[in-house]
Formats: structure tokens, sequence, C-alpha cells
């Protein structure tokens, strides 16, 4: 009987040290996520003689993988602000800037700025956090088709030369390939909803205009463009799907 209990009391022990050594990491070993961001971009290159600093906001569809330790994402970004530094309506101001409608009274029209950026990257966790394992310093590299312009707002409608189509032929469209590269800190935070990022990145446009003449220079724009930006954002991820989680033990006996 003295045996059998010692045998007992000993498997006993064992076991709670077992459990007393063992470290989990519940966290999903992939999961898909819906992103929502907001930056600010401070125009650089030739973007910066035609535009001065704006917002912008990105919806991005992403996907983590723990064994990657990063994301893959698709992203749609809307830029946008009120400093346009060309003012691409000069020749049809008269005096002290103001525009003269077709009825005899003073045009109501503002110029802002306004760009589309569509793309996709990766961003990898390279410094992890000591605490956890899908957190840390990121970097991150990307590519897609991005295109700015002047958005014309014309509210009071009554400048024959801005009305419909003709609007483009001032708006200075460009379009074309972009590059995009991050710095960021990822915080995923595997255990509650608490996931997010702090982002400082820096992109290069390659592109072309798109109209075949400016009506305000009589002349079309030749040569491709170097738009270039840095932007700092910060971005809130909603988890929509999870995989299966991993346990992970070490034991320490």
């Amino acid at each position: 009987m003295m045996k059998t209990a010692f045998i007992t009391l000993g498997m006993m022990i064992m076991s709670w040290v077992t459990l007393l050594g063992q470290a989990k990491d519940q966290a999903p070993e992939n999961y898909i996520t819906f992103g929502a961001q907001y930056g600010y971009q401070v125009p650089l290159s030739d973007l910066a003689e035609r535009f001065g600093p704006n917002f912008a906001g990105t919806f991005t569809l992403d996907y983590y993988n723990r064994k990657l330790n990063g994301m893959l994402g698709l992203e749609w970004q809307i830029q946008f602000g009120n400093n346009v530094k060309e003012d691409v309506l000069a020749p049809l101001r008269i005096d002290q800037g103001v525009l003269l409608g077709t009825d005899g009274g003073i045009g109501d029209i503002f110029l802002r700025r306004r760009g589309l950026y569509i793309g996709a990257y990766i961003n990898k966790i390279i410094l992890r956090s000591k605490s956890m394992h899908s957190s840390g310093l990121a970097l991150g590299v990307g590519a897609g088709v991005w295109q700015h312009f002047v958005r014309i707002q014309n509210d009071s409608d009554n400048i024959g030369q801005l009305r419909g189509d003709y609007a483009k032929g001032y708006d200075r469209l460009a379009r074309g390939p972009a590059l995009r590269e991050s710095l960021s800190y990822l915080h995923l935070n595997p255990s509650n909803s608490v996931k997010y990022s702090i982002a400082l990145s820096f992109t290069q446009g390659f592109l072309n205009p798109v109209r075949g003449l400016n009506f305000d220079t009589q002349v079309a724009e030749q040569g491709r463009r170097l738009d270039l930006f840095i932007s700092l954002d910060a971005k809130w991820y909603i988890p929509l799907a999870e995989g299966a989680s991993r346990t992970k033990e070490e034991v320490f006996y």
C-alpha cells in the first residue's frame, strides 16, 4: 500500500510540474482581416510642384500567416486635399483672380487634389516583440497603379468652359505604376480584437499625363513624371475569419 501511495504521489507531482512548465501560444496559424487606415501625406519631386500635403483613407484586405510572420494584403486608397499649387484656371481669371460667369456673376470655383491608388503588398515582422509572436517591427514592400488629378469644384455652375467634359481639359490627370516601401509597428494581439499598425511609408510613382491637351496652356504635357510622397499612417484591423489555433508547448523540467 505504501509503495502504491508513493508511486501515485510521484506521478501526481510529475504531472503538476509538467503542467506548470507548459507555455501556450494560442495564436491562430492564419487569419483574414479587414483594415481601415487614415494617413497624412507629404508630396515630393514633381508631385510637390502641383500639390501640397494631403490626407488619405485606405481600405485593405489582409491575410496573416504565422509561418511567414507577416501579412499579405490588397489595398484601395483615396487621396484628398485642398492644397493645389498649380493654378490650372489662371487664363480664365480676370482682375484679382476672379472668374466671371456667363450670367455676369462671379464663379464660385474651388480646386481640390484627388488621387486613387490600388495595389498589393507584403509586410514581414523582422524584429519580434518578446511578449507576442505576431507583433513587432515590420518591413513592407508593395506595388500598384496610381492616378491623381485636379478636381474642379464648380459650385456656381456658371462657368461655361468648366461644364461637363470641358473640365477634363484642365484637370491634369496622370496615371501609372507605383512602388511603395514601409517601416511599421504591427500589434496583432491574438487574444483580443486589439490589432493595429503605425507606419511610415515612401511611395514612388512613374506616371504619364493622360490628357492629350491642356486647355489652359494649349499644349500637352510631355514625358513621364516622378511623383513621390512620404506618408504617416495609422491602421485598425478587424478580423473576419480565423484558421485553426496552434498550441505550442515547452516543458522545462
